[in-house]
Protein backbone atom coordinates (compact mmCIF):
# COMPACT_ATOMS: atom_id res chain seq x y z
CA UNK A 1 0.00 0.00 0.00
CA UNK A 2 2.85 2.40 0.83
CA UNK A 3 4.37 1.73 -2.60
CA UNK A 4 1.11 2.72 -4.30
CA UNK A 5 0.91 5.95 -2.31
CA UNK A 6 4.52 6.76 -3.25
CA UNK A 7 3.76 6.15 -6.94
CA UNK A 8 0.71 8.42 -6.74
CA UNK A 9 2.71 11.17 -5.02
CA UNK A 10 5.51 10.80 -7.58
CA UNK A 11 3.13 11.22 -10.50
CA UNK A 12 1.26 14.11 -8.91
CA UNK A 13 4.48 16.00 -8.16
CA UNK A 14 5.83 15.33 -11.65
CA UNK A 15 2.62 16.52 -13.24
CA UNK A 16 2.33 19.62 -11.13
CA UNK A 17 5.91 20.58 -11.97
CA UNK A 18 5.45 19.78 -15.68
CA UNK A 19 2.62 22.28 -15.98
CA UNK A 20 4.78 25.14 -14.71
CA UNK A 21 8.18 24.60 -16.33
CA UNK A 22 8.70 25.87 -19.89
CA UNK A 23 7.78 23.32 -22.53
CA UNK A 24 6.45 23.19 -26.09
CA UNK A 25 2.66 23.64 -26.23
CA UNK A 26 0.87 20.44 -25.18
CA UNK A 27 4.13 18.46 -24.80
CA UNK A 28 3.48 17.35 -21.21
CA UNK A 29 3.17 14.08 -19.30
CA UNK A 30 -0.47 14.76 -18.29
CA UNK A 31 -2.07 12.21 -20.61
CA UNK A 32 0.78 9.75 -20.14
CA UNK A 33 0.10 9.72 -16.41
CA UNK A 34 -3.65 9.54 -17.05
CA UNK A 35 -3.15 6.25 -18.88
CA UNK A 36 -0.12 4.94 -16.98
CA UNK A 37 -1.46 5.13 -13.43
CA UNK A 38 -4.40 2.80 -14.19
CA UNK A 39 -1.94 0.46 -15.88
CA UNK A 40 0.28 0.06 -12.82
CA UNK A 41 -2.36 0.50 -10.12
CA UNK A 42 -5.04 -1.62 -11.78
CA UNK A 43 -7.49 1.11 -10.78
CA UNK A 44 -8.67 3.75 -13.24
CA UNK A 45 -10.18 5.97 -10.55
CA UNK A 46 -6.84 6.73 -8.87
CA UNK A 47 -5.68 8.57 -11.99
CA UNK A 48 -8.52 11.11 -11.82
CA UNK A 49 -7.53 13.02 -8.66
CA UNK A 50 -3.83 12.82 -9.57
CA UNK A 51 -4.20 14.29 -13.04
CA UNK A 52 -6.94 16.76 -12.17
CA UNK A 53 -5.11 17.84 -9.01
CA UNK A 54 -1.91 18.48 -10.93
CA UNK A 55 -3.79 20.34 -13.65
CA UNK A 56 -5.49 22.48 -11.03
CA UNK A 57 -2.11 23.35 -9.53
CA UNK A 58 -0.91 24.40 -12.97
CA UNK A 59 -4.06 26.43 -13.57
CA UNK A 60 -3.65 28.15 -10.21
CA UNK A 61 -0.21 29.23 -11.39
CA UNK A 62 -1.03 30.09 -15.02
CA UNK A 63 -4.62 31.19 -14.53
CA UNK A 64 -8.04 29.75 -15.17
CA UNK A 65 -9.59 29.61 -18.63
CA UNK A 66 -13.02 29.10 -20.15
CA UNK A 67 -12.18 25.63 -21.53
CA UNK A 68 -11.18 24.10 -18.19
CA UNK A 69 -14.21 21.83 -17.83
CA UNK A 70 -13.72 20.47 -21.33
CA UNK A 71 -9.99 20.01 -20.77
CA UNK A 72 -10.46 18.28 -17.43
CA UNK A 73 -13.28 16.18 -18.88
CA UNK A 74 -11.05 14.99 -21.71
CA UNK A 75 -8.36 13.98 -19.22
CA UNK A 76 -10.91 12.12 -17.09
CA UNK A 77 -12.11 10.27 -20.19
CA UNK A 78 -8.50 9.36 -20.97
CA UNK A 79 -8.11 7.71 -17.55
CA UNK A 80 -10.94 5.34 -18.42
CA UNK A 81 -9.32 3.70 -21.46
CA UNK A 82 -9.14 -0.08 -21.04
CA UNK A 83 -6.67 -1.35 -23.64
CA UNK A 84 -3.98 -3.59 -22.17
CA UNK A 85 -1.23 -1.78 -24.07
CA UNK A 86 -0.40 1.51 -22.37
CA UNK A 87 0.92 2.96 -25.64
CA UNK A 88 -2.41 2.28 -27.36
CA UNK A 89 -4.08 4.02 -24.43
CA UNK A 90 -1.72 6.96 -24.94
CA UNK A 91 -2.72 7.20 -28.58
CA UNK A 92 -6.39 6.99 -27.63
CA UNK A 93 -5.96 9.59 -24.90
CA UNK A 94 -4.34 12.00 -27.34
CA UNK A 95 -7.17 11.55 -29.82
CA UNK A 96 -9.83 12.01 -27.14
CA UNK A 97 -8.10 15.15 -25.87
CA UNK A 98 -7.83 16.57 -29.40
CA UNK A 99 -11.48 15.91 -30.26
CA UNK A 100 -12.98 17.12 -26.98
CA UNK A 101 -10.89 20.23 -26.40
CA UNK A 102 -11.07 21.47 -29.96
CA UNK A 103 -14.80 20.85 -30.07
CA UNK A 104 -15.06 23.20 -27.10
CA UNK A 105 -12.99 25.80 -28.96
CA UNK A 106 -15.36 25.48 -31.92
CA UNK A 107 -18.36 25.90 -29.60
CA UNK A 108 -16.92 29.23 -28.50
CA UNK A 109 -17.86 30.54 -31.95
CA UNK A 110 -14.35 31.69 -32.83
CA UNK A 111 -14.37 29.66 -36.07
CA UNK A 112 -18.07 30.07 -36.73
CA UNK A 113 -20.68 27.55 -35.66
CA UNK A 114 -20.78 25.78 -39.02
CA UNK A 115 -19.32 22.52 -40.30
CA UNK A 116 -16.74 24.58 -42.17
CA UNK A 117 -15.84 26.30 -38.91
CA UNK A 118 -15.58 22.95 -37.13
CA UNK A 119 -13.27 21.66 -39.86
CA UNK A 120 -11.16 24.84 -39.68
CA UNK A 121 -10.90 24.52 -35.92
CA UNK A 122 -9.62 20.95 -36.09
CA UNK A 123 -7.20 21.73 -38.92
CA UNK A 124 -5.78 24.71 -37.01
CA UNK A 125 -5.22 22.44 -33.99
CA UNK A 126 -3.18 19.78 -35.80
CA UNK A 127 0.20 21.18 -34.63
CA UNK A 128 -1.05 20.99 -31.04
CA UNK A 129 -2.24 17.42 -31.62
CA UNK A 130 1.21 16.51 -32.89
CA UNK A 131 2.79 17.85 -29.69
CA UNK A 132 0.13 16.15 -27.54
CA UNK A 133 0.71 12.81 -29.22
CA UNK A 134 4.50 13.06 -29.18
CA UNK A 135 4.56 14.25 -25.57
CA UNK A 136 2.16 11.55 -24.43
CA UNK A 137 4.06 8.74 -26.17
CA UNK A 138 7.44 10.11 -25.06
CA UNK A 139 6.45 10.33 -21.40
CA UNK A 140 4.64 7.00 -21.55
CA UNK A 141 7.92 5.51 -22.75
CA UNK A 142 9.84 7.22 -19.95
CA UNK A 143 7.35 5.94 -17.36
CA UNK A 144 7.47 2.47 -18.87
CA UNK A 145 11.28 2.35 -18.57
CA UNK A 146 11.22 3.70 -15.01
CA UNK A 147 8.51 1.19 -14.09
CA UNK A 148 10.44 -1.75 -15.59
CA UNK A 149 13.65 -0.71 -13.82
CA UNK A 150 11.77 -0.25 -10.54
CA UNK A 151 10.40 -3.77 -10.85
CA UNK A 152 13.89 -5.23 -11.32
CA UNK A 153 15.90 -3.32 -8.71
CA UNK A 154 15.26 -2.87 -5.05
CA UNK A 155 14.19 0.78 -5.06
CA UNK A 156 12.62 2.39 -1.99
CA UNK A 157 9.55 3.14 -4.11
CA UNK A 158 9.71 0.04 -6.29
CA UNK A 159 6.90 -0.80 -8.66
CA UNK A 160 3.69 -2.27 -7.32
Amino acid sequence: MVEKILWVLFFTALLGFSRIIPHPPNFTPILAVAVFIPHIMRNNLIAIPVTIGAMLIGDLYWGFHSYMLWTYGAVILATQLYFKNVFVNGLGASIIFFIVTNFSVWLSGYYGLTLTGLWACYVAAIPFFTNTLLGTLFYTGVFWVVYQVAKKVNMPWKAV
